[in-house]
């Protein structure tokens, strides 16, 4: 992957390292090659200059009136140099700067970059990365031609590229967006705005459960504890891909290779195993965060507004990966969303005895948490008769009961006589009556299936994260509920996963797990 150069006649970035499509002249290396750099916008430079002018050592003529610039390590570059580095103190709860230079003779003289220079410079680079992207996305989608075909739009500067890019050869198709119940007012406007705009078919999906309420039942996620990718992301996903694309579907992505260290090691084209049925392809993955930035200023298309208050990315804003920095910069637009998760933190924090709660909130500690599970037996079982094959099992709660009764539906064949609920198949004869359930299980390999889905039954919490897991979406969500309907193939995929990694959500990360005895 090119590294970024500088060129100091026309004090702009180039893309590649090589020579100016200005001046012609050969760009320096810069000496931080592997930044992430992204232009820094007038909102967030006013900010930055509200930081700079509370640490009281210079002024805020620090910031020239051109394009300065931010890299993901903090750092804010300005004609190529690195002049300081913004980091948010956890202690002191509140923004430090540290400068590289010593400024002591005064406030430096600063030009700053321009855009239109910045772009003409890198216009032939940007022309030949439009060219090389549209011609993967022409022999990927030729490939899979027998596939339908969507992008997914999140909302950010990379799947704004990405949607771009892919309508220059297809004009008609879908765009994705998963609206996880986290996204920042402003991303829902921006998506629904630019579906208008350039007038494609826009699916907004969500997930069946609001994240808020998702944490009162699971607990706030974490790094260790991170279950609402499933339940935001790949249930909805998953659920659309089943009802829309049955038979799968080609969806072009904007991840690139510098977003972390598990994408560095993405190919072009692959599969994600939480979602099946789709085939993902990636147009900028080899792409820097520059040269997203420059090619959506270069062909003039709209971005996400967040952008200009200093967020690097945009998505999730709770998200347990986020740092302090981006959390305070969520304070500063939106204090009113990090009130509510302030509130879903303490009553949880509460809920586990956690010492010093405010402490733990503040220095972000929570999105670290694993939290141990405290199991509650509301089901006794007991052999019936001496008989091996044969189980009794009683329900304290009547709920309960209505509950096992839909999730066993997948085990066979099921009939209803009055109060009593029978399912069967060769393996298996399940009958209900009341608050009591016999089995009678003849391969002993069904028996550990089966208790996995009495304990998933008995602790579920209506997240869908197994939902779109079913190939003949038989799984619905009704009313926080998960129902089985007649099209169950009694596969049991939902629960064994054929070689995807399914577990339940609410067993995994539920802090009071139900279960027997």
């Amino acid at each position: 992957m090119p590294e970024v150069g500088w060129c100091n006649n026309c004090n702009v970035p180039i893309l590649d390292g090589r020579n100016c499509g200005i001046c012609h002249s050969r760009s320096l290396k810069l000496k931080f090659p592997k930044a992430e750099l992204k232009p820094i916008f007038e909102g967030e430079k006013d900010l930055y200059r509200k930081i700079l002018a509370k640490n009281g050592e210079f002024s805020c003529e620090l910031l020239p009136k051109g394009i300065s610039f931010y890299n993901i390590m903090g750092e804010v570059v300005i004609d190529g140099k690195k002049v300081f580095r913004l980091s948010y103190d956890e202690k002191a709860q509140d923004w430090r700067v540290r400068f590289f230079k010593n400024f002591s003779n005064g406030v430096p003289h600063f030009r700053g970059s321009n855009i239109r220079d910045i772009i003409k410079a890198n216009e032939k680079i940007l022309e030949d990365k439009e060219k090389e992207a549209t011609s993967f996305l022409r022999k990927t989608i030729r490939k899979f031609a027998h596939l339908p075909l969507a992008v997914s739009f999140s909302g950010g500067k990379d799947s704004a590229a990405t949607l771009a890019l892919t309508r220059l050869i297809k004009r008609k198709m879908d765009a994705i967006f998963l609206n996880t119940t986290i996204e920042f007012d402003e991303t829902v406007k921006y998506v629904r705005d630019v579906a208008k705009l350039l007038k494609f078919n826009l699916i907004e999906v969500k997930p069946p459960q609001d994240f808020f309420h998702l944490c009162r039942e699971l607990g706030p996620p974490s790094t260790k504890m991170k279950w609402c990718c499933k339940t935001q992301k790949f249930s909805p996903q998953n659920q659309l891909i089943n009802e829309r694309y049955p038979k799968g579907v080609l969806v072009v992505s904007g991840i690139r290779k510098k977003e972390s260290n598990i994408r560095s090691r993405f190919k072009r084209i692959q599969r994600n195993k939480m979602i099946p049925k789709q085939i993902l392809a990636f147009p900028i993955l080899n792409w820097s965060s520059l040269d997203v930035w420059l090619y959506l200023l270069w062909k003039n298309i709209p971005y996400n507004s967040m952008y200009s208050h200093g967020f690097a990315r945009i998505g999730c804003w709770a998200c347990p990966e986020k740092s302090l920095r981006d959390f305070k910069l969520v304070e500063t637009v939106h204090p009113d969303l990090v009130k509510r998760l302030g509130r879903i933190l303490r009553d949880y924090a509460k809920q586990i005895q956690v010492p010093n709660p405010e402490t733990w909130i503040r220095s972000g500690k929570w999105r670290f948490r694993k939290t141990k599970w405290i199991k509650t037996a509301v089901c006794t079982s007991s052999q019936l008769c001496s008989i091996d094959n044969q189980m009794v099992y009683t329900f304290a709660n009547p709920s309960s009961v209505n509950r096992v009764r839909e999730f066993v539906k997948i085990f066979g064949h099921t009939t209803k006589t009055g109060l009593m609920t029978k399912v069967t198949n060769s393996n298996i004869e399940i009958t209900i009556v009341g608050s009591k359930m016999r089995t009678k299980i003849e391969n002993p390999e069904v028996i550990p299936i089966f208790e996995k889905q009495l304990t998933r039954a008995l602790n579920c919490v209506g997240c869908g994260a197994c939902v779109g897991i079913c190939g003949v979406n038989a799984l619905k969500i009704n009313s926080g509920e998960i129902k089985v309907d007649e099209n169950c193939t009694h596969c049991l995929r939902c629960v064994t996963s054929n070689g995807i990694r399914m577990s339940c959500v609410s067993v995994n990360y539920k802090p009071h797990v139900l279960s027997v005895n």
